[in-house]
């Protein structure tokens, strides 16, 4: 086992502490509003920790771009989404 198998195993690790948290966080919450804030937590750093890992194992070749790309889109997409459900909470709390 090399260097680089072990910086990918550690970032992978970090990725999936990562997402257990966030999971543990969506349980834990009391509200929609508190399990939004760890779902939308779920979408910025283990993505980008998965992505690292791809790009140190793969270096520098296609699969290495695929993962950038689907990293960055899983935030910016993610962000939308969150902010979309957040608006409709509001709203749906409003009428009440």
């Amino acid at each position: 086992m090399g260097a680089r198998d072990v910086v990918v195993n550690v970032l992978l690790s970090l990725a999936v502490f990562g997402e257990a948290v966030c999971v543990l966080g969506l349980l834990a919450g009391r509200t929609a509003i508190d399990r939004l804030h760890y779902a939308g937590a779920a979408t910025t750093v283990p993505p980008f920790l998965i992505a690292a890992a791809i790009v140190v194992k793969e270096a520098g070749t296609q699969p290495s771009v695929n993962a950038i790309v689907v990293a960055v889109l899983v935030i910016v997409l993610g962000a939308a989404l969150g902010h979309a459900t957040a608006r409709l909470i509001a709203r749906e709390l409003g009428k009440l």
